[in-house]
């Protein structure tokens, strides 16, 4: 059973054209009892050919405990520099790291079970470079989904429409993993954090946040990194058909109504920062939600909404007009 070579990519025109001097990018990953691939992220994070980097570690194990993440970590070459995290799950330790990292420079979410591919932070500066600066920016691209083994690696759904305030009210399309966010962006995170209700999912609250203030999203259509599926993945890939019936079957039981809910309500609680466009975007969409079937349908439709893709699209839509989106 062969691995995943990544040495088979041409890298070269991957990476494309980088900036003739580096910006520092802060690496942020959470940790919890990674000790099993730990090491493998680790590594290849030394191989990035973007090198001026610095580690950050978000701890949600207790320090005295028999994980042995830490210990790896203080082993590893990267000297990082930990974040006690709150023992509260996979967001509340990544919303703890950007607490802590320095506003105004590049953060890079990091997942501890994934491999990164040696263009990666080079390519997402590269093109976080190719706009302006002044803008909240977050890349996100495609991955190369994988076995705990790394074998049977096949590429990430590309998506078929753009990225928008509509489609992230519904849908998360910034692969948590993939995440890396320009200065502006993390300016911007740094002033509400504090403010902000805990969200539901780091990931997908930072694809509706900068959509929402009207900064701009890139979507890399070049897989980026291995994405390790394995037993303790907090949520995993979605492209199976295994995992879009057990999404279906969430909305049968309510699961994603209460989504939705928690995502307005963190997005109520900043919604000064919201553009007027997409303040008016969320009230419609949340009222529109609650109204009987008829109404409930237009006001939907009105909002704007859409999922990537026609089976997801047709999902919501049942999810509507059942009264469970």
């Amino acid at each position: 059973m062969a691995r995943y070579d990544h040495a088979a990519f041409n890298l070269e025109a991957l990476v494309g054209l980088t900036a003739p001097s580096q910006p520092r990018v802060h690496i942020l990953m959470a940790v919890y009892q990674g000790e099993a691939y730990l090491a493998q992220q680790l590594a290849s994070l030394s191989t990035q050919t973007h090198t001026n980097w610095r580690l950050w570690a978000g701890m949600d194990c207790t320090p005295n405990g028999q994980d042995q993440s830490r210990n790896i970590l203080r082993a590893s070459a990267q000297s990082p520099t930990f974040v006690e995290g709150p023992r509260n799950g996979a967001a509340a330790n990544f919303i703890s790291l950007m607490g802590a990292a320095p506003a105004g420079d590049i953060w890079a979410l990091c997942d501890q079970d994934d491999v990164w591919l040696p263009h990666k932070l080079a390519r997402a500066v590269s093109k976080l470079n190719a706009f302006s600066s002044d803008v909240p920016t977050l890349y996100c691209a495609r991955t190369l989904i994988a076995d705990q083994h790394l074998c049977h690696a096949r590429l990430s759904k590309r998506r078929c429409r753009a990225p928008s305030f509509e489609n992230a009210l519904v849908q998360n399309i910034a692969s948590g993993n993939t995440i890396v966010l320009n200065g502006a962006a993390t300016q911007l995170v740094s002033d509400i954090i504090k403010k902000v209700d805990m969200p539901l999912i780091h990931d997908w609250w930072l694809y509706q946040l900068i959509t929402g203030v009207g900064g701009r999203i890139i979507f890399d259509d070049a897989p980026v990194l291995l994405y390790r599926q394995h037993p303790q993945n907090v949520i995993g890939a979605n492209d199976s058909w295994g995992a879009r019936m057990a999404r279906i079957h969430l909305i049968f039981r309510g699961i994603w109504a209460g989504w939705t809910d928690r995502n307005i309500a963190t997005l109520q609680s900043i919604e000064g920062h919201l553009s007027p466009r997409n303040r008016q975007k969320l009230a419609l969409f949340a009222r529109a939600r609650r109204a009987p079937l008829l109404r409930r349908l237009w006001g939907l439709r009105r909002s704007g909404i859409y999922r990537q893709g026609h089976p997801a699209s047709i999902v919501m839509w049942l999810a509507a007009a059942l009264g469970r989106l």
